[in-house]
């Protein structure tokens, strides 16, 4: 993966500037932002990269910024630090696809780990992404037949091909996706923009 951006959320520029400090090792750009809502200004025209995101932040807290990325584009790997965690908090984080949730006051290595552990899993994303561009459009209408939960039956039904065909389609897209699961295959497709 060429360039590593990480982008930071929080209120406390003090801390902003600590956090800055601890990822430029894992990465070659960093960007700030004091708010969820100045993130939110431009996000759809950055590039892929790792969220390190205050919970408590005013305004737009950090769930409800989860919530509104999670609705637009592909997700970006997303660590929560928060002096104030609770177990619906960190429930609800996971749920929207957090990847650590780390309490503040917290341990540089630990930060760092948690970042670099953000962008392997990026990598593997954007490859995955990557490869969704080598599907045939009838890999791709296949897939997408699936969004409502359709047994092959009713997909091979709608498509106007035998079940077998169909079953072959979907071996090729997972194949071809590197996923083990429909549902995996399912969340690439919409974090590609294709459901």
């Amino acid at each position: 993966m060429g360039e590593r951006c990480v982008y930071i959320i929080e209120d406390e520029t003090a801390l902003r500037t600590l956090i800055r400090e601890i990822v430029s090792r894992a990465c070659n750009r960093v960007h700030e932002f004091s708010s969820a809502e100045s993130f939110l200004a431009d996000h759809h025209h950055r590039p892929a990269g790792c969220i390190l995101l205050d919970i408590g932040l005013p305004g737009i807290d950090g769930l409800e910024l989860l919530e509104i990325i999670a609705r637009g584009r592909a997700a970006y790997p997303v660590i929560i630090l928060s002096g104030r965690g609770s177990v619906p908090a960190a429930v609800r984080a996971g749920q929207l696809g957090v990847i650590d949730f780390i309490e503040k006051p917290f341990r540089a290595d630990a930060l760092l780990a948690a970042v670099r552990k953000a962008f392997e899993l990026l990598g593997t994303q954007l490859t995955q992404l990557g490869a969704l561009e080598t599907l045939s459009p009838r890999e791709t209408q296949v897939l997408c037949s699936y969004v409502d939960g359709a047994p092959n039956k009713v997909v091979a039904h709608s498509l106007g091909l035998s079940v077998r065909t169909v079953e072959g389609y979907r071996a090729n897209v997972m194949k071809k996706l590197g996923v083990r699961s429909l549902a995996q295959a399912l969340f690439l497709a919409k974090d590609g923009g294709y459901l």
